[in-house]
């Protein structure tokens, strides 16, 4: 909505008029049109979203919450998408190109943001193994049994009493606290198999997981950021699928095809 404001420049003098812009969806929606090649809604939104710092973090992840290697990375693409949607808008109103001439820039523009996806979803899965690796050794080491004879001992009878407890129901939440409050609980029950003490695997593993945390907490931690930075890999293959349909139109494109080449010699019709 545009509304009309009077303001008085002095009390006997002329007035002016101020034009008050209240932001609206309908003006916003108009906007976006203005400066997209391809009006479809599924278009002119995606280029809306990734018109904004918001809009990006939303589609493709937030960089600033995370450690420098993979937030680098991911800054970094999302400059990149910023810069080309600027492109892409801009190319509305240039006027040195033809429409079909817009579509094929927009469609350059379009393959070159998809490299730069794809490149950084190998950076980062490749990152994000390579950390859940070096994580996870951290977790095996702060859960390895101690070797002692005597401590062999008593995660044996600890073994012993958790299978003594199988048919517990009120057990099942007693033990978690036991493991993540006492490291011989834990080794005792993850250096063996898990009939040895009454428990599924799927507990063995929940159980794992909460001893993780209790016991090494910094390494959890980076195994958490890394199973999420895996996990952005999804959004990243969404933009890549949405930005060719977002920047161009190959039918636009296709008239292209029907350009006449004015620059060649002209026929004379001598040899023929």
């Amino acid at each position: 909505m545009i509304a009309l404001r009077r303001f008085p420049l002095e009390r006997n003098g002329p007035a002016i008029w101020k034009f008050k812009v209240a932001k609206s969806t309908l003006l916003t929606s108009q906007g976006t049109e203005k400066m997209a090649l391809v009006k479809t809604p599924q278009a002119l939104q995606t280029m809306q979203f990734l018109s904004t710092d918001a809009g990006r973090k939303a589609m493709m992840g937030d960089f600033t919450i995370y450690d420098a290697a993979p937030a680098t990375k991911l800054a970094k693409l999302h400059y990149a998408v910023g810069d080309a949607v600027k492109r892409v808008s801009a190319l509305e109103w240039d006027k040195t190109r033809s429409e079909p001439q817009r579509h094929q820039a927009g469609r350059k523009i379009a393959e070159a943001v998809v490299a730069e996806v794809n490149k950084t979803r190998a950076e980062l899965k490749a990152w994000a193994d390579q950390e859940t690796v070096v994580a996870m050794a951290e977790i095996d080491r702060a859960l390895a049994p101690s070797i002692d004879t005597a401590a062999q001992v008593v995660r044996s009878e600890i073994r012993a009493f958790v299978l003594s407890k199988k048919g517990d129901p009120d057990f099942i939440g007693e033990l978690r606290g036991l493991v993540e409050t006492d490291l011989r609980f834990a080794t005792a029950i993850f250096e063996a198999p898990p009939a040895l003490s009454g428990i599924s695997p799927e507990r063995m593993n929940t159980l794992r997981m909460n001893a993780a945390v209790a016991h090494a907490p910094e390494a959890s931690e980076r195994v958490r950021v890394a199973s999420e930075i895996a996990g952005l890999d999804r959004k990243l293959a969404s933009v890549a699928m949405e930005i060719p349909r977002t920047f161009y139109n190959p039918g636009v494109e296709a008239g292209m095809a029907s350009r006449v080449e004015v620059d060649a010699p002209l026929a004379t019709g001598e040899g023929q």
